[in-house]
């Protein structure tokens, strides 16, 4: 295309050069659809220059991809440069929802907006914005709105469900209808995803369901959540501070593959008898990542009844025992669970048993290493023969004093150190490990 005014001046080969140049558009109309897909809007709009082959090919495509980044709003621009920004994002999304063919239905529709630079014309307009992309009966529905105070609502999908596959939200507010769509208004949505927003409802059902997460989001009904997903592969939790308060039970899990529960609380606002409800629930998982559990709702007592992971093969802790019990307890509840998993292989401690407390310069002092001499439980997990503890700092050589404990109680099992602040800046490269045998 850029090569036919060459082709005017006579040079040699210059026509054959510029049909060479312009293959793309023989493309079929469906393959040339796929490669803009993964152009933003502003720029699929743009192609329209590029021939008339072009002209109109953004209008039927069938991905939509408004993201406000593409318009450069920060929070470092002038109130007058941003305002000016954001109505041209108005107009802009406006116009495009407004000119694209809605004849066929979309492979997905994308959205992203920051309320925090937004004005009262944004958020008034958003209802309008979703609206219009949901009439579209996308596959794929992406809606992240960012910082919204009030949380916009999503809208009633009604028979533009009927498509959907895969449905990820952030920062909205889901009134009990939405509930009703998950029962039965989406026949064949697979993958749900949930964070920070806030479910009017308390019951989460879908028979169809293979992935679900639900992150951050606020409980404002206060009761009991159920969740009843049948068919999920992954379920991801991420429980906030002060947040479900009454608990979370899950019912039917058979088909979990792996399960991650993060209380972002450390426990402190989830009470031990709802952390033992949902390890009681997981008991089938075969890989369970859990981050932030007490060592009381993990230790094994004769006055409660502690499930057997019949299936779990990995297991991953994370910033888990951090509370004030002694490091014997500590290390006791982590045998006990080991010992309740018969199928254990491998067993991961990121950043559990000890605080990291930032010593203050010229302050730290090392304290003397005091082993615990006499007799502990040996804890039996014939499969499990490796053990990786991931570490931030060593204050007062406490990772020596948890090494001894696990290699007393679990003395089958290998033991390999890893340095987690040297993961995170070379994360590919060899990193400074420690690997003994503790026999």
């Amino acid at each position: 295309m850029l090569q036919e005014p060459t082709a005017k001046q006579g040079c040699p080969g210059g026509q054959a050069i510029a049909l060479a140049g312009d293959r793309l558009s023989d493309l079929p109309d469906d393959l040339l659809h796929n490669i803009m897909s993964f152009l933003p809007a502003p720029q699929l709009v743009q192609t329209s220059v590029l021939s008339r082959r072009w002209r109109d090919l953004w209008r039927s495509t069938p991905c939509i991809n408004i993201d406000q980044r593409d318009f450069r709003i920060t929070a470092c621009s002038g109130r007058h440069e941003r305002e000016k920004k954001w109505r041209k994002l108005e107009n802009f999304t406006t116009n495009f929802l407004l000119f694209h063919n809605n004849v066929a239905p979309l492979d997905k529709f994308r959205i992203y907006t920051d309320s925090t630079h937004a004005n009262a014309l944004l958020l008034r307009d958003m209802d309008r914005w979703l609206r219009r992309g949901i009439k579209y009966c996308p596959q794929m529905l992406e809606i992240l709105v960012s910082c919204s105070r009030p949380p916009i609502l999503f809208p009633h999908m009604g028979a533009s469900s009927c498509r959907l596959k895969r449905l990820h939200l952030h920062g909205l507010y889901l009134d009990n209808q939405f509930a009703d769509l998950l029962c039965s208004g989406c026949p064949v949505l697979e993958d749900l995803e949930l964070r920070s927003c806030n479910p009017g409802f308390q019951e989460f059902k879908s028979r169809t369901l293979k992935k679900l997460v639900i992150d951050c989001c606020d409980n404002f009904t206060g009761d009991l959540v159920v969740i009843t997903v049948p068919r999920v592969a992954y379920l991801r939790l991420g429980i906030s501070p002060g947040r479900y308060s009454n608990g979370i039970l899950i019912h039917e899990s058979a088909s979990l593959v792996k399960a991650s529960i993060h209380l972002l609380c450390l426990g402190r606002t989830f009470s031990l008898n709802h952390q033992r409800c949902l390890l009681s629930n997981l008991c089938n998982v075969p890989n369970l990542e859990l981050s932030g559990f007490q060592t009381m709702a993990i230790l094994v007592q004769e006055s409660v009844e502690y499930p057997v992971f019949v299936n779990l093969q990995t297991l991953s802790l994370e910033q888990c025992f951090l509370d004030k019990c002694d490091l014997n307890n500590k290390l006791d509840a982590l045998g006990s669970f080991v010992q309740n998993a018969p199928c254990l292989e491998k067993l991961t401690l990121q950043c559990c048993m000890f605080e990291v407390e930032l010593a203050k310069e010229g302050q730290l002092v090392r304290k003397n290493i005091i082993l615990q001499g006499q007799d502990q439980n040996t804890f039996r997990c014939l499969k499990l023969k490796f053990i990786e503890v991931v570490y931030e700092e060593d204050h007062d050589h406490q990772l020596v004093e948890l090494l001894w404990g696990i290699g007393k109680r679990l003395p089958d099992a290998s033991i390999k150190l890893t340095n987690f602040l040297w993961t995170k800046i070379f994360p590919k490269r060899l990193t400074p490990q420690t690997t003994a045998a503790l026999k």
